[in-house]
């Protein structure tokens, strides 16, 4: 695989992470304003997800999904996160948690070398979107 495909893995991965952390959430979710950003988002998430996709099978590849270890990992922590305490704060500060985390990962992916225009782009449009959203969330601490 090369470093485009790899980027191209990142961002799907990265993608479904944030949509399946948003379903897993957003019945725990109150406030309508936060609810109706969280529906906003994982729209956009799905989107990004089927461009990677998209762009990886014109390469005839698969997107790699996450792993199942991975994906119980993060629903036992969000059910322990939110076993106590599922203010709007709260909440919103576990997406914005979500969200950094998902920045570091392509900041340190993108910075590790070259890519083509579109496997570029693609990632800098995630990374501006999860910058975007930490903002807006940001309203609801």
């Amino acid at each position: 695989m090369d470093k485009n495909e790899s980027l191209m893995q990142e961002v799907y991965k990265n993608v479904k992470m944030g949509s399946d952390s948003i379903i897993d959430l957003i019945d725990k979710v109150e406030d309508a304003g936060l609810r109706s950003e969280m529906t906003r988002e994982l729209s956009r998430y799905q989107q990004f997800a089927k461009e990677a996709g998209e762009r990886l099978g014109e390469r005839g590849l698969k997107p790699e999904e996450i792993s199942t270890a991975s994906k119980i990992g993060a629903k036992m922590g969000m059910a322990f996160n939110t076993m106590l305490d599922t203010t709007t704060s709260h909440l919103a500060e576990m997406m914005i948690n979500g969200a950094t985390m998902g920045i570091i990962d392509l900041e340190k992916k993108l910075n590790d070398g070259e890519y083509s225009p579109e496997a570029k782009s693609l990632s800098e449009n995630v990374l501006q979107f999860e910058k975007d959203t930490v903002e807006r969330l940001g309203a609801f601490l």
